[in-house]
């Protein structure tokens, strides 16, 4: 080989590699965690690009990013990816990226990703790796492990094409016969079968559960329930029965306890079926919970919680209960639009008593179910009829906690998109875009390989598609991602669920469709658990720890008679969803002024973390009317520092000054201060808060604000 040749290969094997480089999770190895790390990084660039996108994403720390001595975006400790557009930044020859990062906690790391495409479509990916620099003489920059074995990261977003059909149930209107499962697309080592086409005396279905002994139970929508015997290979159904004839649309099935709990849409109840005598058939009938209210987005799915209690979940047709406690702050009826209708979780002991609203704020959640560590989660519907406006809320997955409240208030009341870390209004843990939200299940009970023994399937009834959703713990809470893993049309998908050998069953059906019923089995090689990396077993550990704290500050939603000082001072203080716990369990109490001189002492042990949402929010929720004006004074003059803070600080801020101007008249002294301190800063650079700042700019000083918004 000429030597030519040999540089030649060389190059092309170093283009390859650089084409394919994924990111390392990175830090700097001991750091001091009240030092700024600095990791560098640089390489060369064309003259002509024709595109630069960047990710980032931080674990445990806040780190800002810059690029050509540029500020290009922050990553915050518990918040989402960062993506953005990089082209603006870069330039012909040397480019130098620089991550300036503070410890919020054991276990910090960072990674990046930027992706350039040349004009000749080469591309190019430059990613954190051991290889980067750190700014501290002598102090290595080490890898946590390599960012692209976790899934969440790897999974393009989801896109809806031509291909896909809002309307491709009404194929399954007139349907003699459920869908040929040979169409359906799904993941290589996976394959599906028809094991029953519902016969025209078996209506439509909308749930399924199995029994201890390994039978299906089918719910009709009209009324009744159906059983199903299965042979010992679980390949075909050897015995069809009826078990109820007169419980009408029962949305929600589950077995546990020695019973069967029923929740009824069109019965507006939610019953304990129980097999007295031992001969198989439920001869026991008692009415657990009645609710009021319409019945469309109505009474949902059952699961059974870690602590042994029934969870029942409904949509906005059904009215909140009065009767029963409620684990959500009792002032948010006071500060947002309010209806009795919204979607809600109730909680019970397993004969009915104890009962509680543990969320709310939800529009129409179909399913509801528990992971590994207990903790429950849904996929909530959007409004359809929004879709295209500023304020559309896409279909979401959610992490559903103790207290929390999702915003949702008869479409033009809710806290719009834009509104991202609006305290009061619990974030979603993943937007999912267009669908029609139905059953949902972990793949805990399967025997698929171990990523998907761990994801979340969520049905998409719309677009016929069963979405696995991959989490991570982020926190007290997750964050993660999806993908297709089977899509048919028509594929009307009802509910889902893992039978007793280890394969997934699912349903169709739903206003009047022709129902089947379907399973997925994985075919593919045996394969076994991979290694976590070192920041994947740190982040396991310290995630348990703060969703352990989490637990023990909502401990005291359901007791307001505990003291929560102590429990206020070892509370995580930079994880959003137990700082939101904390703030629940403040305004619970009468304790108005105990509770805000301990939110003083909490914020003044804050450091990266001042002017925390939370901490905001409960002051303003909390502070007497005629206080808040002074109130507001004080953190207009405490907080001019406001515009160097992480944006979800900024937004915090901005939240503030927004709640006291729509609750109270204020002095014109106090507008011009207002002005003084925004007005220097809009336009700004962030979309995010040009929305914030506009209404209220606009309200303050119309003649100069409406131009610089419009333009």
């Amino acid at each position: 080989m000429s030597a030519r040749l040999l540089v030649l290969g060389l190059l092309l094997a170093a283009l390859g590699q650089s084409a394919i480089a994924l990111p390392d999770w990175i830090w700097m190895e001991k750091p001091r965690e009240a030092r700024d790390v600095t990791l560098h990084h640089s390489f060369n660039l064309p003259a002509k690009l024709k595109s630069a996108r960047l990710r980032l994403v931080a674990d445990f720390a806040l780190v800002r990013l810059t690029i050509n001595s540029q500020a290009a975006g922050v990553a915050e400790p518990f918040g989402p990816v960062v993506e953005l557009n990089a082209q603006p930044f870069l330039r012909a020859g040397r480019n130098e990226i620089i991550l300036i990062g503070q410890q919020a906690a054991p276990g910090a790391a960072v990674a990046l990703q930027l992706i350039v495409e040349h004009e000749q479509g080469r591309k190019r990916t430059i990613g954190t790796s051991p290889a980067w620099q750190s700014a501290t003489p002598g102090v290595k920059v080490v890898s946590r492990g390599d960012l692209g074995v976790e899934k969440w990261w790897r999974l393009p977003p989801l896109v809806i094409d031509e291909t896909d059909d809002y309307t491709q149930w009404k194929r399954a209107s007139n349907a003699k016969a459920g869908t040929d499962p040979a169409n359906f697309i799904l993941l290589p080592g996976y394959q599906v079968e028809m094991l029953r086409s519902a016969g025209p005396d078996e209506g439509s279905w909308v749930s399924l559960a199995f029994d201890p002994e390994g039978r299906l139970t089918v719910a009709r929508e009209d009324k009744g329930l159906l059983r199903y015997t299965f042979s010992k290979d679980h390949a075909k159904i050897i015995k069809a029965e009826t078990i109820n004839d007169d419980l009408r649309e029962c949305r929600g099935l589950l077995y546990a306890h020695k019973s069967l709990y029923v929740n009824a849409n069109n019965s507006k109840g939610l019953y304990r079926l129980r097999d007295t005598n031992g001969d198989r058939r439920f001869d026991e009938r008692k009415l657990l919970h009645a609710s009021a209210g319409g019945v469309g987005h109505g009474r949902n799915d059952l699961a059974l919680g870690p602590d042994g209690k029934i969870y029942a979940i409904h949509g906005d047709s059904v009215q909140l209960p009065d009767d029963i406690p409620d684990r959500t702050s009792p002032l948010r009826k006071n500060f947002q639009p309010f209806r009795k209708g919204e979607g809600h979780v109730i909680r019970m002991d397993p004969d009915g008593s104890n009962r509680e609203i543990f969320c709310g704020g939800l529009r129409n959640p179909y399913g509801i179910h528990f992971n590994p560590d207990g903790e429950a989660f849904t996929y909530d519907a959007d409004a359809e009829f929004d879709m295209g406006t500023p304020w559309y809320r896409p279909t979401q997955v959610k992490h559903l906690t103790s207290g929390a409240d999702f915003g949702w208030r008869a479409v033009t009341g809710s806290w719009p998109a834009y509104f991202p870390d609006h305290p009061d209004n619990t974030q979603p843990t993943l937007d999912i875009g267009k669908g029609s939200p139905t059953g949902v299940k972990f793949g805990t009970e399967s025997h698929f390989p171990h990523d998907y023994q761990k994801a979340l399937y969520i049905l998409d009834w719309t677009y016929g598609r069963i979405l696995a959703v991959h989490l991570i713990p982020r926190g007290s809470t997750y964050m993660g991602a999806a993908e297709v893993f089977l899509r048919g049309q028509p594929l009307n998908v009802t509910d889902l669920g893992f039978g007793p050998d280890g394969a997934m069953y699912f349903i169709t059906g739903g206003r009047k469709t022709q129902s089947a019923l379907y399973r997925v089995s994985y075919t593919g090689p045996n394969t076994q658990p991979r290694e976590l990396t070192e920041q994947e077993k740190g982040r396991e550990f310290i995630c348990r720890n703060f969703r352990k704290r989490r637990g023990e500050v909502e401990s005291i939603h359901a007791n307001q008679k505990n003291d929560f000082n102590e429990v206020a001072h070892w509370a995580p203080l930079d994880d959003p969803y137990t700082l939101g716990a904390l703030r629940i369990a403040f305004e619970h109490t009468g304790k108005k002024k105990k509770s805000l001189e301990l939110i003083k002492e909490l914020t003044e042990r804050l450091t990266i973390r001042r002017l925390n949402p939370e901490y905001l929010a409960t002051e303003a929720n909390l502070t007497e009317p005629t206080m808040m004006p002074e109130m507001l004074a004080a953190r207009l003059s405490d907080y001019k520092d406001w515009p160097t803070r992480p944006p979800s600080h900024q937004l915090a801020f901005i939240d503030l000054i927004r709640r006291v101007m729509e609750r109270h008249e204020l002095p014109p002294k106090t507008h011009l201060l207002i002005q003084a301190t925004l007005q220097p800063h809009f336009p700004n650079h962030s979309g995010k808060i040009n929305l914030a700042l506009a209404p209220l700019l606009i309200e303050l000083d119309p003649a100069k604000s409406v131009p610089q918004t419009v333009a």
